[in-house]
C-alpha cells in the first residue's frame, strides 16, 4: 500500500509539472451554453471576494492534487492555486525526468518563480547523463527571490557511495569545456535562506552559496566534508543543525545554544573511540544545552555521550526527544560488529541497564527513536519487551512516543503510550528520519 501511494505521489509529480509546463488559463466555457442554475452558482462563487478564496484556498496547501484540481475552476481560484501549488516543491526522481521538468517550467512561466519557497530536490551522482544538473539549479536558485527552504538531497533509492567530492567539484565546469555555454556567471546571485540541506558532497559549486548564508535558523550538513570551517557553522542565530563529520565534531562551541541537534560520526567501526581513546580525550565536543530540546547521535558516538555526561557534567534539562541511529555510510564490517551494543545489555540479555541509566539523563524526555537492525541489540528488544518500555518509563515518567525506522528505509512507524494505552501507527521513513527537527 505504502509502495501503491509513493507511485501515485510520483506520478502526480509528474503530471503536475507536465502539464505547467505549457500552462495558460483553463478554458471555461462558453457561460450562454450554462443552465440557469449553473449561470447563478457560477455567479455567486465569482462574486466571492479575493481575500475570501486566499483563505479557503491556503487551508489546502499540503493537498497538491486539489490545488491542481483548484485550477480549473475559474479564474480566479487559478491565480489563487498556483501560488500555493509552487510554494513547496519535493522532486527526488532517480530518472531527473521530473526535475529537468520544472525546470523547464520555470524557465518558461518566470511568473512563477514568486511562488516558490521552499524546494527539496534530488540530485543524481555527477556520473548520470544529467550530472550537471546541479549547475542549473544553483543558477535558478538566484531566480528564486522568494526562496527561503533550500534541501539539496539524494534522489530516491540512490547510494551514498555514487556520489564523491572529485566527480562533483569540476560539476559547473562540464557544460562550459562542451561549448554549451559561452562564460560563467562573475558574479552569481545567491538566495538569503532560513534553512539549507546538503545531503551530497559540498562541492565548489555549493560552497559559495553556504558561505553567502547569515541568517540561517537550520542547517543541516549530512555529507561529510573535511574542508567544513567551524565559524562558518556555528553562528550565533543558528537553532537547528545537522552534522556529519569526524575533527569537525571536536570543535563544537561550549557557547553555541542551539535547540535541535543531530550528530553524526561518519565512522564505519563503532568501537574505535574506546579502543584508541588516550588519556579520556574526548572526540565529541558538546554545545550548551540548557535550550536543546531534540538531540540523536549516530550509534557510534553513544560512548562519547555517556563520556561527556559523567566527566564534564552536561545537564539535559529541557530535551524532549533523544534518537540513536545508524551511519547509512557504514560498511559491511559494521554491521558485524553492530553487536557492541550488547555491552549496553545486562548479563544474559537482560534488561538493559546501561542504557536505560543513559537516558534517565533526560527527565523530561517524551519520545525516542531507535533504528533496529535484527542483531538482537536493544534497540530491537525495545520494540518487543513491554519490561523495557516500563523501565524508560519509570525513569522518564513523561515518554509517550517511541519512533522506528529501519536501516534500509523497508519499514518505520511510532508507538504511542498514553492514558494505559498502546497504540501503533504507520510513518515514512523520511518523516521519522526528520522527526528530530519538528519537536
Amino acid at each position: 500500500m505504502a509502495a501503491s501511494r509513493a507511485r501515485e505521489r510520483s506520478n502526480l509529480d509528474l503530471y503536475l509539472i507536465s502539464t505547467f509546463e505549457a500552462s495558460s488559463y483553463p478554458n471555461m466555457g462558453n457561460p450562454t451554453t450554462a443552465s440557469a442554475h449553473s449561470r447563478a452558482e457560477q455567479f455567486r462563487l465569482n462574486d466571492l471576494p479575493t481575500e475570501l478564496w486566499q483563505e479557503i484556498i491556503s487551508q489546502l496547501e499540503a493537498d497538491q492534487a486539489s490545488l491542481y484540481a483548484l485550477t480549473h475552476v475559474n479564474r480566479v481560484c487559478y491565480a489563487i492555486s498556483i501560488q500555493f501549488l509552487y510554494r513547496s516543491i519535493d522532486i527526488r526522481d532517480p530518472t531527473m525526468c521530473r526535475q529537468l521538468l520544472l525546470l523547464g517550467t520555470l524557465n518558461s512561466q518566470t511568473q512563477f518563480m514568486q511562488f516558490v519557497r521552499k524546494l527539496t530536490i534530488g540530485i543524481c551522482p555527477p556520473d548520470h547523463e544529467n550530472g550537471d544538473f546541479i549547475y542549473d539549479l544553483i543558477h535558478l536558485c538566484g531566480m528564486l527571490t522568494n526562496l527561503k527552504h533550500l534541501a539539496i538531497v539524494r534522489t530516491i533509492g540512490t547510494r551514498s557511495t555514487l556520489y564523491w567530492d572529485e566527480g562533483n567539484r569540476i560539476t559547473p565546469f562540464r557544460r562550459y569545456w562542451r561549448g554549451e555555454i559561452t562564460d560563467l556567471p562573475a558574479n552569481p546571485t545567491y538566495p538569503t535562506l532560513e534553512s539549507f540541506r546538503v545531503d551530497i558532497p559540498m562541492g565548489d559549486y555549493l560552497r559559495p552559496l553556504f558561505q553567502h548564508q547569515t541568517d540561517l535558523k537550520s542547517l543541516e550538513l549530512w555529507f561529510p566534508f573535511h574542508s567544513y570551517v567551524s565559524k562558518e557553522i556555528f553562528q550565533p542565530q543558528l537553532e537547528k543543525l545537522a552534522i556529519s563529520g569526524e575533527s569537525i565534531l571536536t570543535t563544537i562551541p561550549s557557547d553555541f545554544k542551539p535547540t535541535h541537534l543531530a550528530i553524526d560520526c561518519p565512522s564505519s567501526n563503532p568501537l574505535w573511540p574506546s579502543r584508541y581513546r588516550q588519556g579520556q580525550q574526548h572526540f565529541l565536543s558538546m554545545p550548551d544545552t540548557s535550550n536543546l530540546r531534540s538531540l540523536e547521535i549516530s550509534s557510534s558516538l553513544v560512548d562519547e555521550i555517556k563520556l561527556c555526561i559523567t566527566t564534564t557534567d552536561v545537564t539535559f534539562p529541557s530535551l524532549v526527544h533523544f534518537g540513536i541511529f545508524t551511519n547509512e555510510r557504514a560498511d559491511e564490517r559494521f554491521f558485524k560488529e553492530r553487536l557492541f551494543l550488547m555491552m549496553w545489555v545486562g548479563s544474559g540479555y537482560q534488561a538493559p541497564v546501561a542504557m536505560m541509566n543513559l537516558l534517565k539523563h533526560f527527565p523530561q524526555l517524551e519520545s525516542l527513536s531507535v533504528q533496529p537492525e535484527g542483531m538482537g541489540d536493544w534497540t530491537d528488544q525495545i520494540l518487543d519487551s513491554q519490561k523495557f518500555i516500563d523501565l524508560l518509563r519509570h525513569g522518564c515518567p513523561n515518554f509517550k512516543r517511541l519512533l522506528w525506522r529501519s536501516h534500509k528505509g523497508v519499514s518505520a512507524g511510532i508507538r504511542y503510550f498514553e492514558n494505559g494505552l498502546i497504540k501503533d501507527a504507520s510513518m515514512s521513513d523520511i518523516d521519522v528520519a526528520d522527526y528530530w527537527k519538528s519537536v
